[in-house]
């Protein structure tokens, strides 16, 4: 699952900018959750600490803007936060591009590059074989492949110049929640208080959007003293700020040490993501079903379908299916492809809850 960065040929370099993961986070799944507390490294000193329950707030905050309708879990959720966080990185890309720190971690994807040729050989591969079962599947991902033919897409890179866990870090509602935290916590946002009654919640919410809204008004929740202490004052709390921080690495700020857990959430989840399409696959398919497996990095059927496997059904019609590790992660991709069928494989505890849906005149068996 990557970040897009798209910039268009013929638009001018200011325009150019703007569409930078315009379409990357209005038309993308968002990623499965893992159920561990990411909040933890916050409790170091006790739940109690502020900056734990400012995380766990935050988590909330951001989770609850997945709410989906009509049915939970599959329609298409509101992502106001991902739309300011979008807003947010256009600017400061655009305001970046030609810097070197923020250069050197992008890789260019064009239609030569081994990355898009691997992804179109799935997709075709994939539109084959669903052909009698999702009709729309080749046209949703035509439209998709033709975006590199029309638009610059840029990926984060690692130090390798392989793929970055920060791909993932936009539609991500627990790595935001970490990253937000750190910035205050970096920033002297907490002050020194330790125990203290605040509403976490309506804190949480004020601070996330005066970051990307410095016009509305900042909750301070430090003591009078350190309030009256001009040595104290609080600079920037935007999420520019938080941008040049992260993504250039100044080093005033501690980036690195923010850096690294955010990337330790990253990895979690995506692990946890491959450890239940690991175990389902182990459990429903090795051996026993005639499948291809879809769900990696950089993986064009997951990432524009939302399919994780396809397997042939008794009946011989091959059959998509999406494997979630929480009832958080939507599926209005594989929804909208038209399916007469498609499996949705949700984890419950030890256990997978199998629903086919919509459900035909057939159960694939």
């Amino acid at each position: 699952m990557g970040i897009f960065v798209y910039f268009g040929y013929l638009l001018s370099m200011r325009d150019l900018i703007k569409r930078i993961l315009s379409e990357q986070i209005k038309g993308k799944e968002l990623l499965v959750e893992a159920t561990q507390d990411w909040c933890q490294e916050f409790a170091r000193l006790g739940k109690s600490m502020p900056q734990y329950q400012f995380c766990k707030a935050a988590d909330k905050f951001i989770r609850d803007e997945l709410e989906d309708a009509p049915v939970k879990g599959r329609g298409k959720p509101k992502r106001k936060i991902f739309g300011d966080f979008e807003k947010g990185l256009q600017q400061f890309f655009q305001e970046n591009i030609k810097d070197e720190t923020v250069k050197q971690n992008l890789i260019q994807i064009e239609t030569t590059s081994p990355i898009f040729i691997e992804g179109k050989k799935e997709i075709d591969q994939a539109a084959e074989l669903l052909s009698a079962n999702c009709p729309n599947f080749k046209k949703v991902t035509d439209k998709k492949l033709k975006d590199f033919e029309n638009k610059i897409i840029l990926y984060f890179k690692d130090e390798t110049g392989g793929y970055s866990f920060e791909n993932r870090l936009p539609t991500n509602y627990s790595a935001l929640a970490v990253l937000f935290t750190k910035f205050f916590l970096e920033k002297g946002a907490f002050g020194d208080q330790i125990l203290k009654n605040i509403d976490w919640p309506h804190i949480a919410k004020n601070w996330i959007n005066h970051s990307f809204n410095p016009s509305q008004n900042f909750i301070d929740i430090r003591s009078e003293e350190e309030k009256n202490d001009r040595t104290k004052d609080l600079s920037s709390l935007d999420f520019q700020e938080l941008a040049n921080i992260y993504f250039k690495g100044d080093t005033t700020f501690n980036s690195q040490k923010i850096r690294n857990s955010v990337m330790e959430v990253l990895k979690g989840v995506r692990g946890k993501g491959f450890e239940t399409e690991d175990e389902f696959q182990k459990k429903y398919l090795d051996g026993k079903k005639e499948f291809y497996r879809f769900a990696k990095d950089y993986g064009f059927v997951d990432m524009f379908g939302g399919i994780d496997f396809i397997y042939k059904a008794n009946n011989g019609v091959w059959i998509p299916i999406q494997v979630k590790t929480t009832a958080m992660e939507p599926t209005y991709l594989i929804s909208r492809m038209g399916c007469k069928a498609y499996i949705i494989a949700d984890k419950k505890g030890k256990k997978f809850e199998i629903d086919v849906i919509p459900r035909p005149d057939f159960l694939p068996q």
